[in-house]
């Protein structure tokens, strides 16, 4: 494996986490006493596993380990963001 091919997956973590952690830490500046729940996570993340796992079966879309390093990051980032939006539809 090279740094080309392993880049992108690692990208792509980085942008779930991004995802995930920047909005919480944001809050959590506001407001020092605002307490960590997984509740809000796991619906980004599961969607994050069906984006790596499903989509490419069902869509003619680039792989992920021939990304480019933006686009891969973005990736990660809009699937997490994806399963946050799906999470609050449900939710009303």
């Amino acid at each position: 494996m090279t740094l080309e091919s392993v880049l992108p997956f690692v990208l792509f973590v980085i942008g779930v986490f991004s995802r995930v952690f920047l909005p919480w830490l944001n809050e959590r500046r506001k407001n020092p006493d605002l307490p960590w729940s997984w509740r809000y996570i796991w619906p980004q993340l599961v969607t994050a596993v069906i984006v790596l796992a499903l989509v490419p079966l069902f869509f003619n879309l680039q792989n992920l380990d021939t990304m480019k390093p933006i686009p891969a990051y973005l990736s990660g980032w809009a699937a997490a963001d994806v399963g946050r939006e799906i999470d609050k539809f449900i939710e009303k």
